[in-house]
C-alpha cells in the first residue's frame, strides 16, 4: 500500500472509532421542592420594583428644515457627445432631419447614460412624425434621469408630447 493510501486509511479508521463513542452521560440536578404558597402573597423569589417617578412631559420636538429643492443643473455632456449634440442641432436646423438623427446616435455611443441626449433625439423623432420612437426616448431618458429633476421634466415633457401625437 502506498504510504498515502495507508494514511488516509488510517485516517477513516480515526474517524469511524470516533463516530461509534459513546456519548458520556451527564446528569442534571433535580429542582429542590419548593412549599406551595398561600393565595394572595407573592413567592418569595419574586421581586417587586419600586415604581417608576412620575414621567415629565416630554420636550417639544425641534422642527426640521423642509427639504430643499435640488439644485438647478445644466445639462452636461462628455466633451465628444456635447459636439456631437451641437452638430445634430446645426443639421436640424438645416433642414437634414436625417444627418442629425445619426449624429445623436453616434452621440449616444459615446455617452448612453445621458438622459439629455436621448431627449434631443426624442424631439428629433417627433419632428420627423415618428411618436412611437419619440415616446421610447422619452422613457429611456426618464429611467436615466434618476438625480436630474430638470431631465426628468424634460423627459414628461417630450412623454405628454409623444403621447399627444399618437
Amino acid at each position: 500500500m502506498r504510504p498515502r493510501r495507508r494514511l488516509a486509511a488510517v485516517g477513516l479508521l480515526a474517524l469511524a472509532a470516533a463516530g461509534c463513542a459513546p456519548f458520556p452521560v451527564v446528569e442534571r440536578p433535580q429542582p429542590e421542592a419548593r412549599e406551595p404558597v398561600p393565595a394572595g402573597e407573592p413567592p418569595p423569589e419574586v421581586r417587586t420594583m419600586p415604581a417608576p417617578p412620575a414621567a415629565e412631559p416630554l420636550p417639544r420636538p425641534v422642527p426640521q428644515p423642509a427639504p430643499q429643492a435640488l439644485p438647478e443643473v445644466p445639462p452636461s455632456y462628455h466633451p465628444a457627445g456635447e459636439a456631437l449634440v451641437e452638430q445634430a442641432r446645426r443639421e436640424a436646423l438645416l433642414g437634414n432631419v436625417a444627418a442629425a438623427g445619426s449624429t445623436l446616435e453616434r452621440a449616444l455611443r459615446i455617452d448612453g447614460g445621458n438622459p439629455w441626449i436621448w431627449i434631443e433625439l426624442g424631439h428629433l423623432r417627433l419632428e420627423a412624425g415618428q411618436a412611437g420612437a419619440a415616446e421610447s426616448m422619452a422613457r429611456k431618458a426618464l429611467s436615466l434621469a434618476m438625480t436630474d429633476p430638470q431631465a426628468r421634466q424634460a423627459a414628461e415633457r417630450l412623454l405628454a408630447l409623444a403621447d399627444g401625437g399618437r
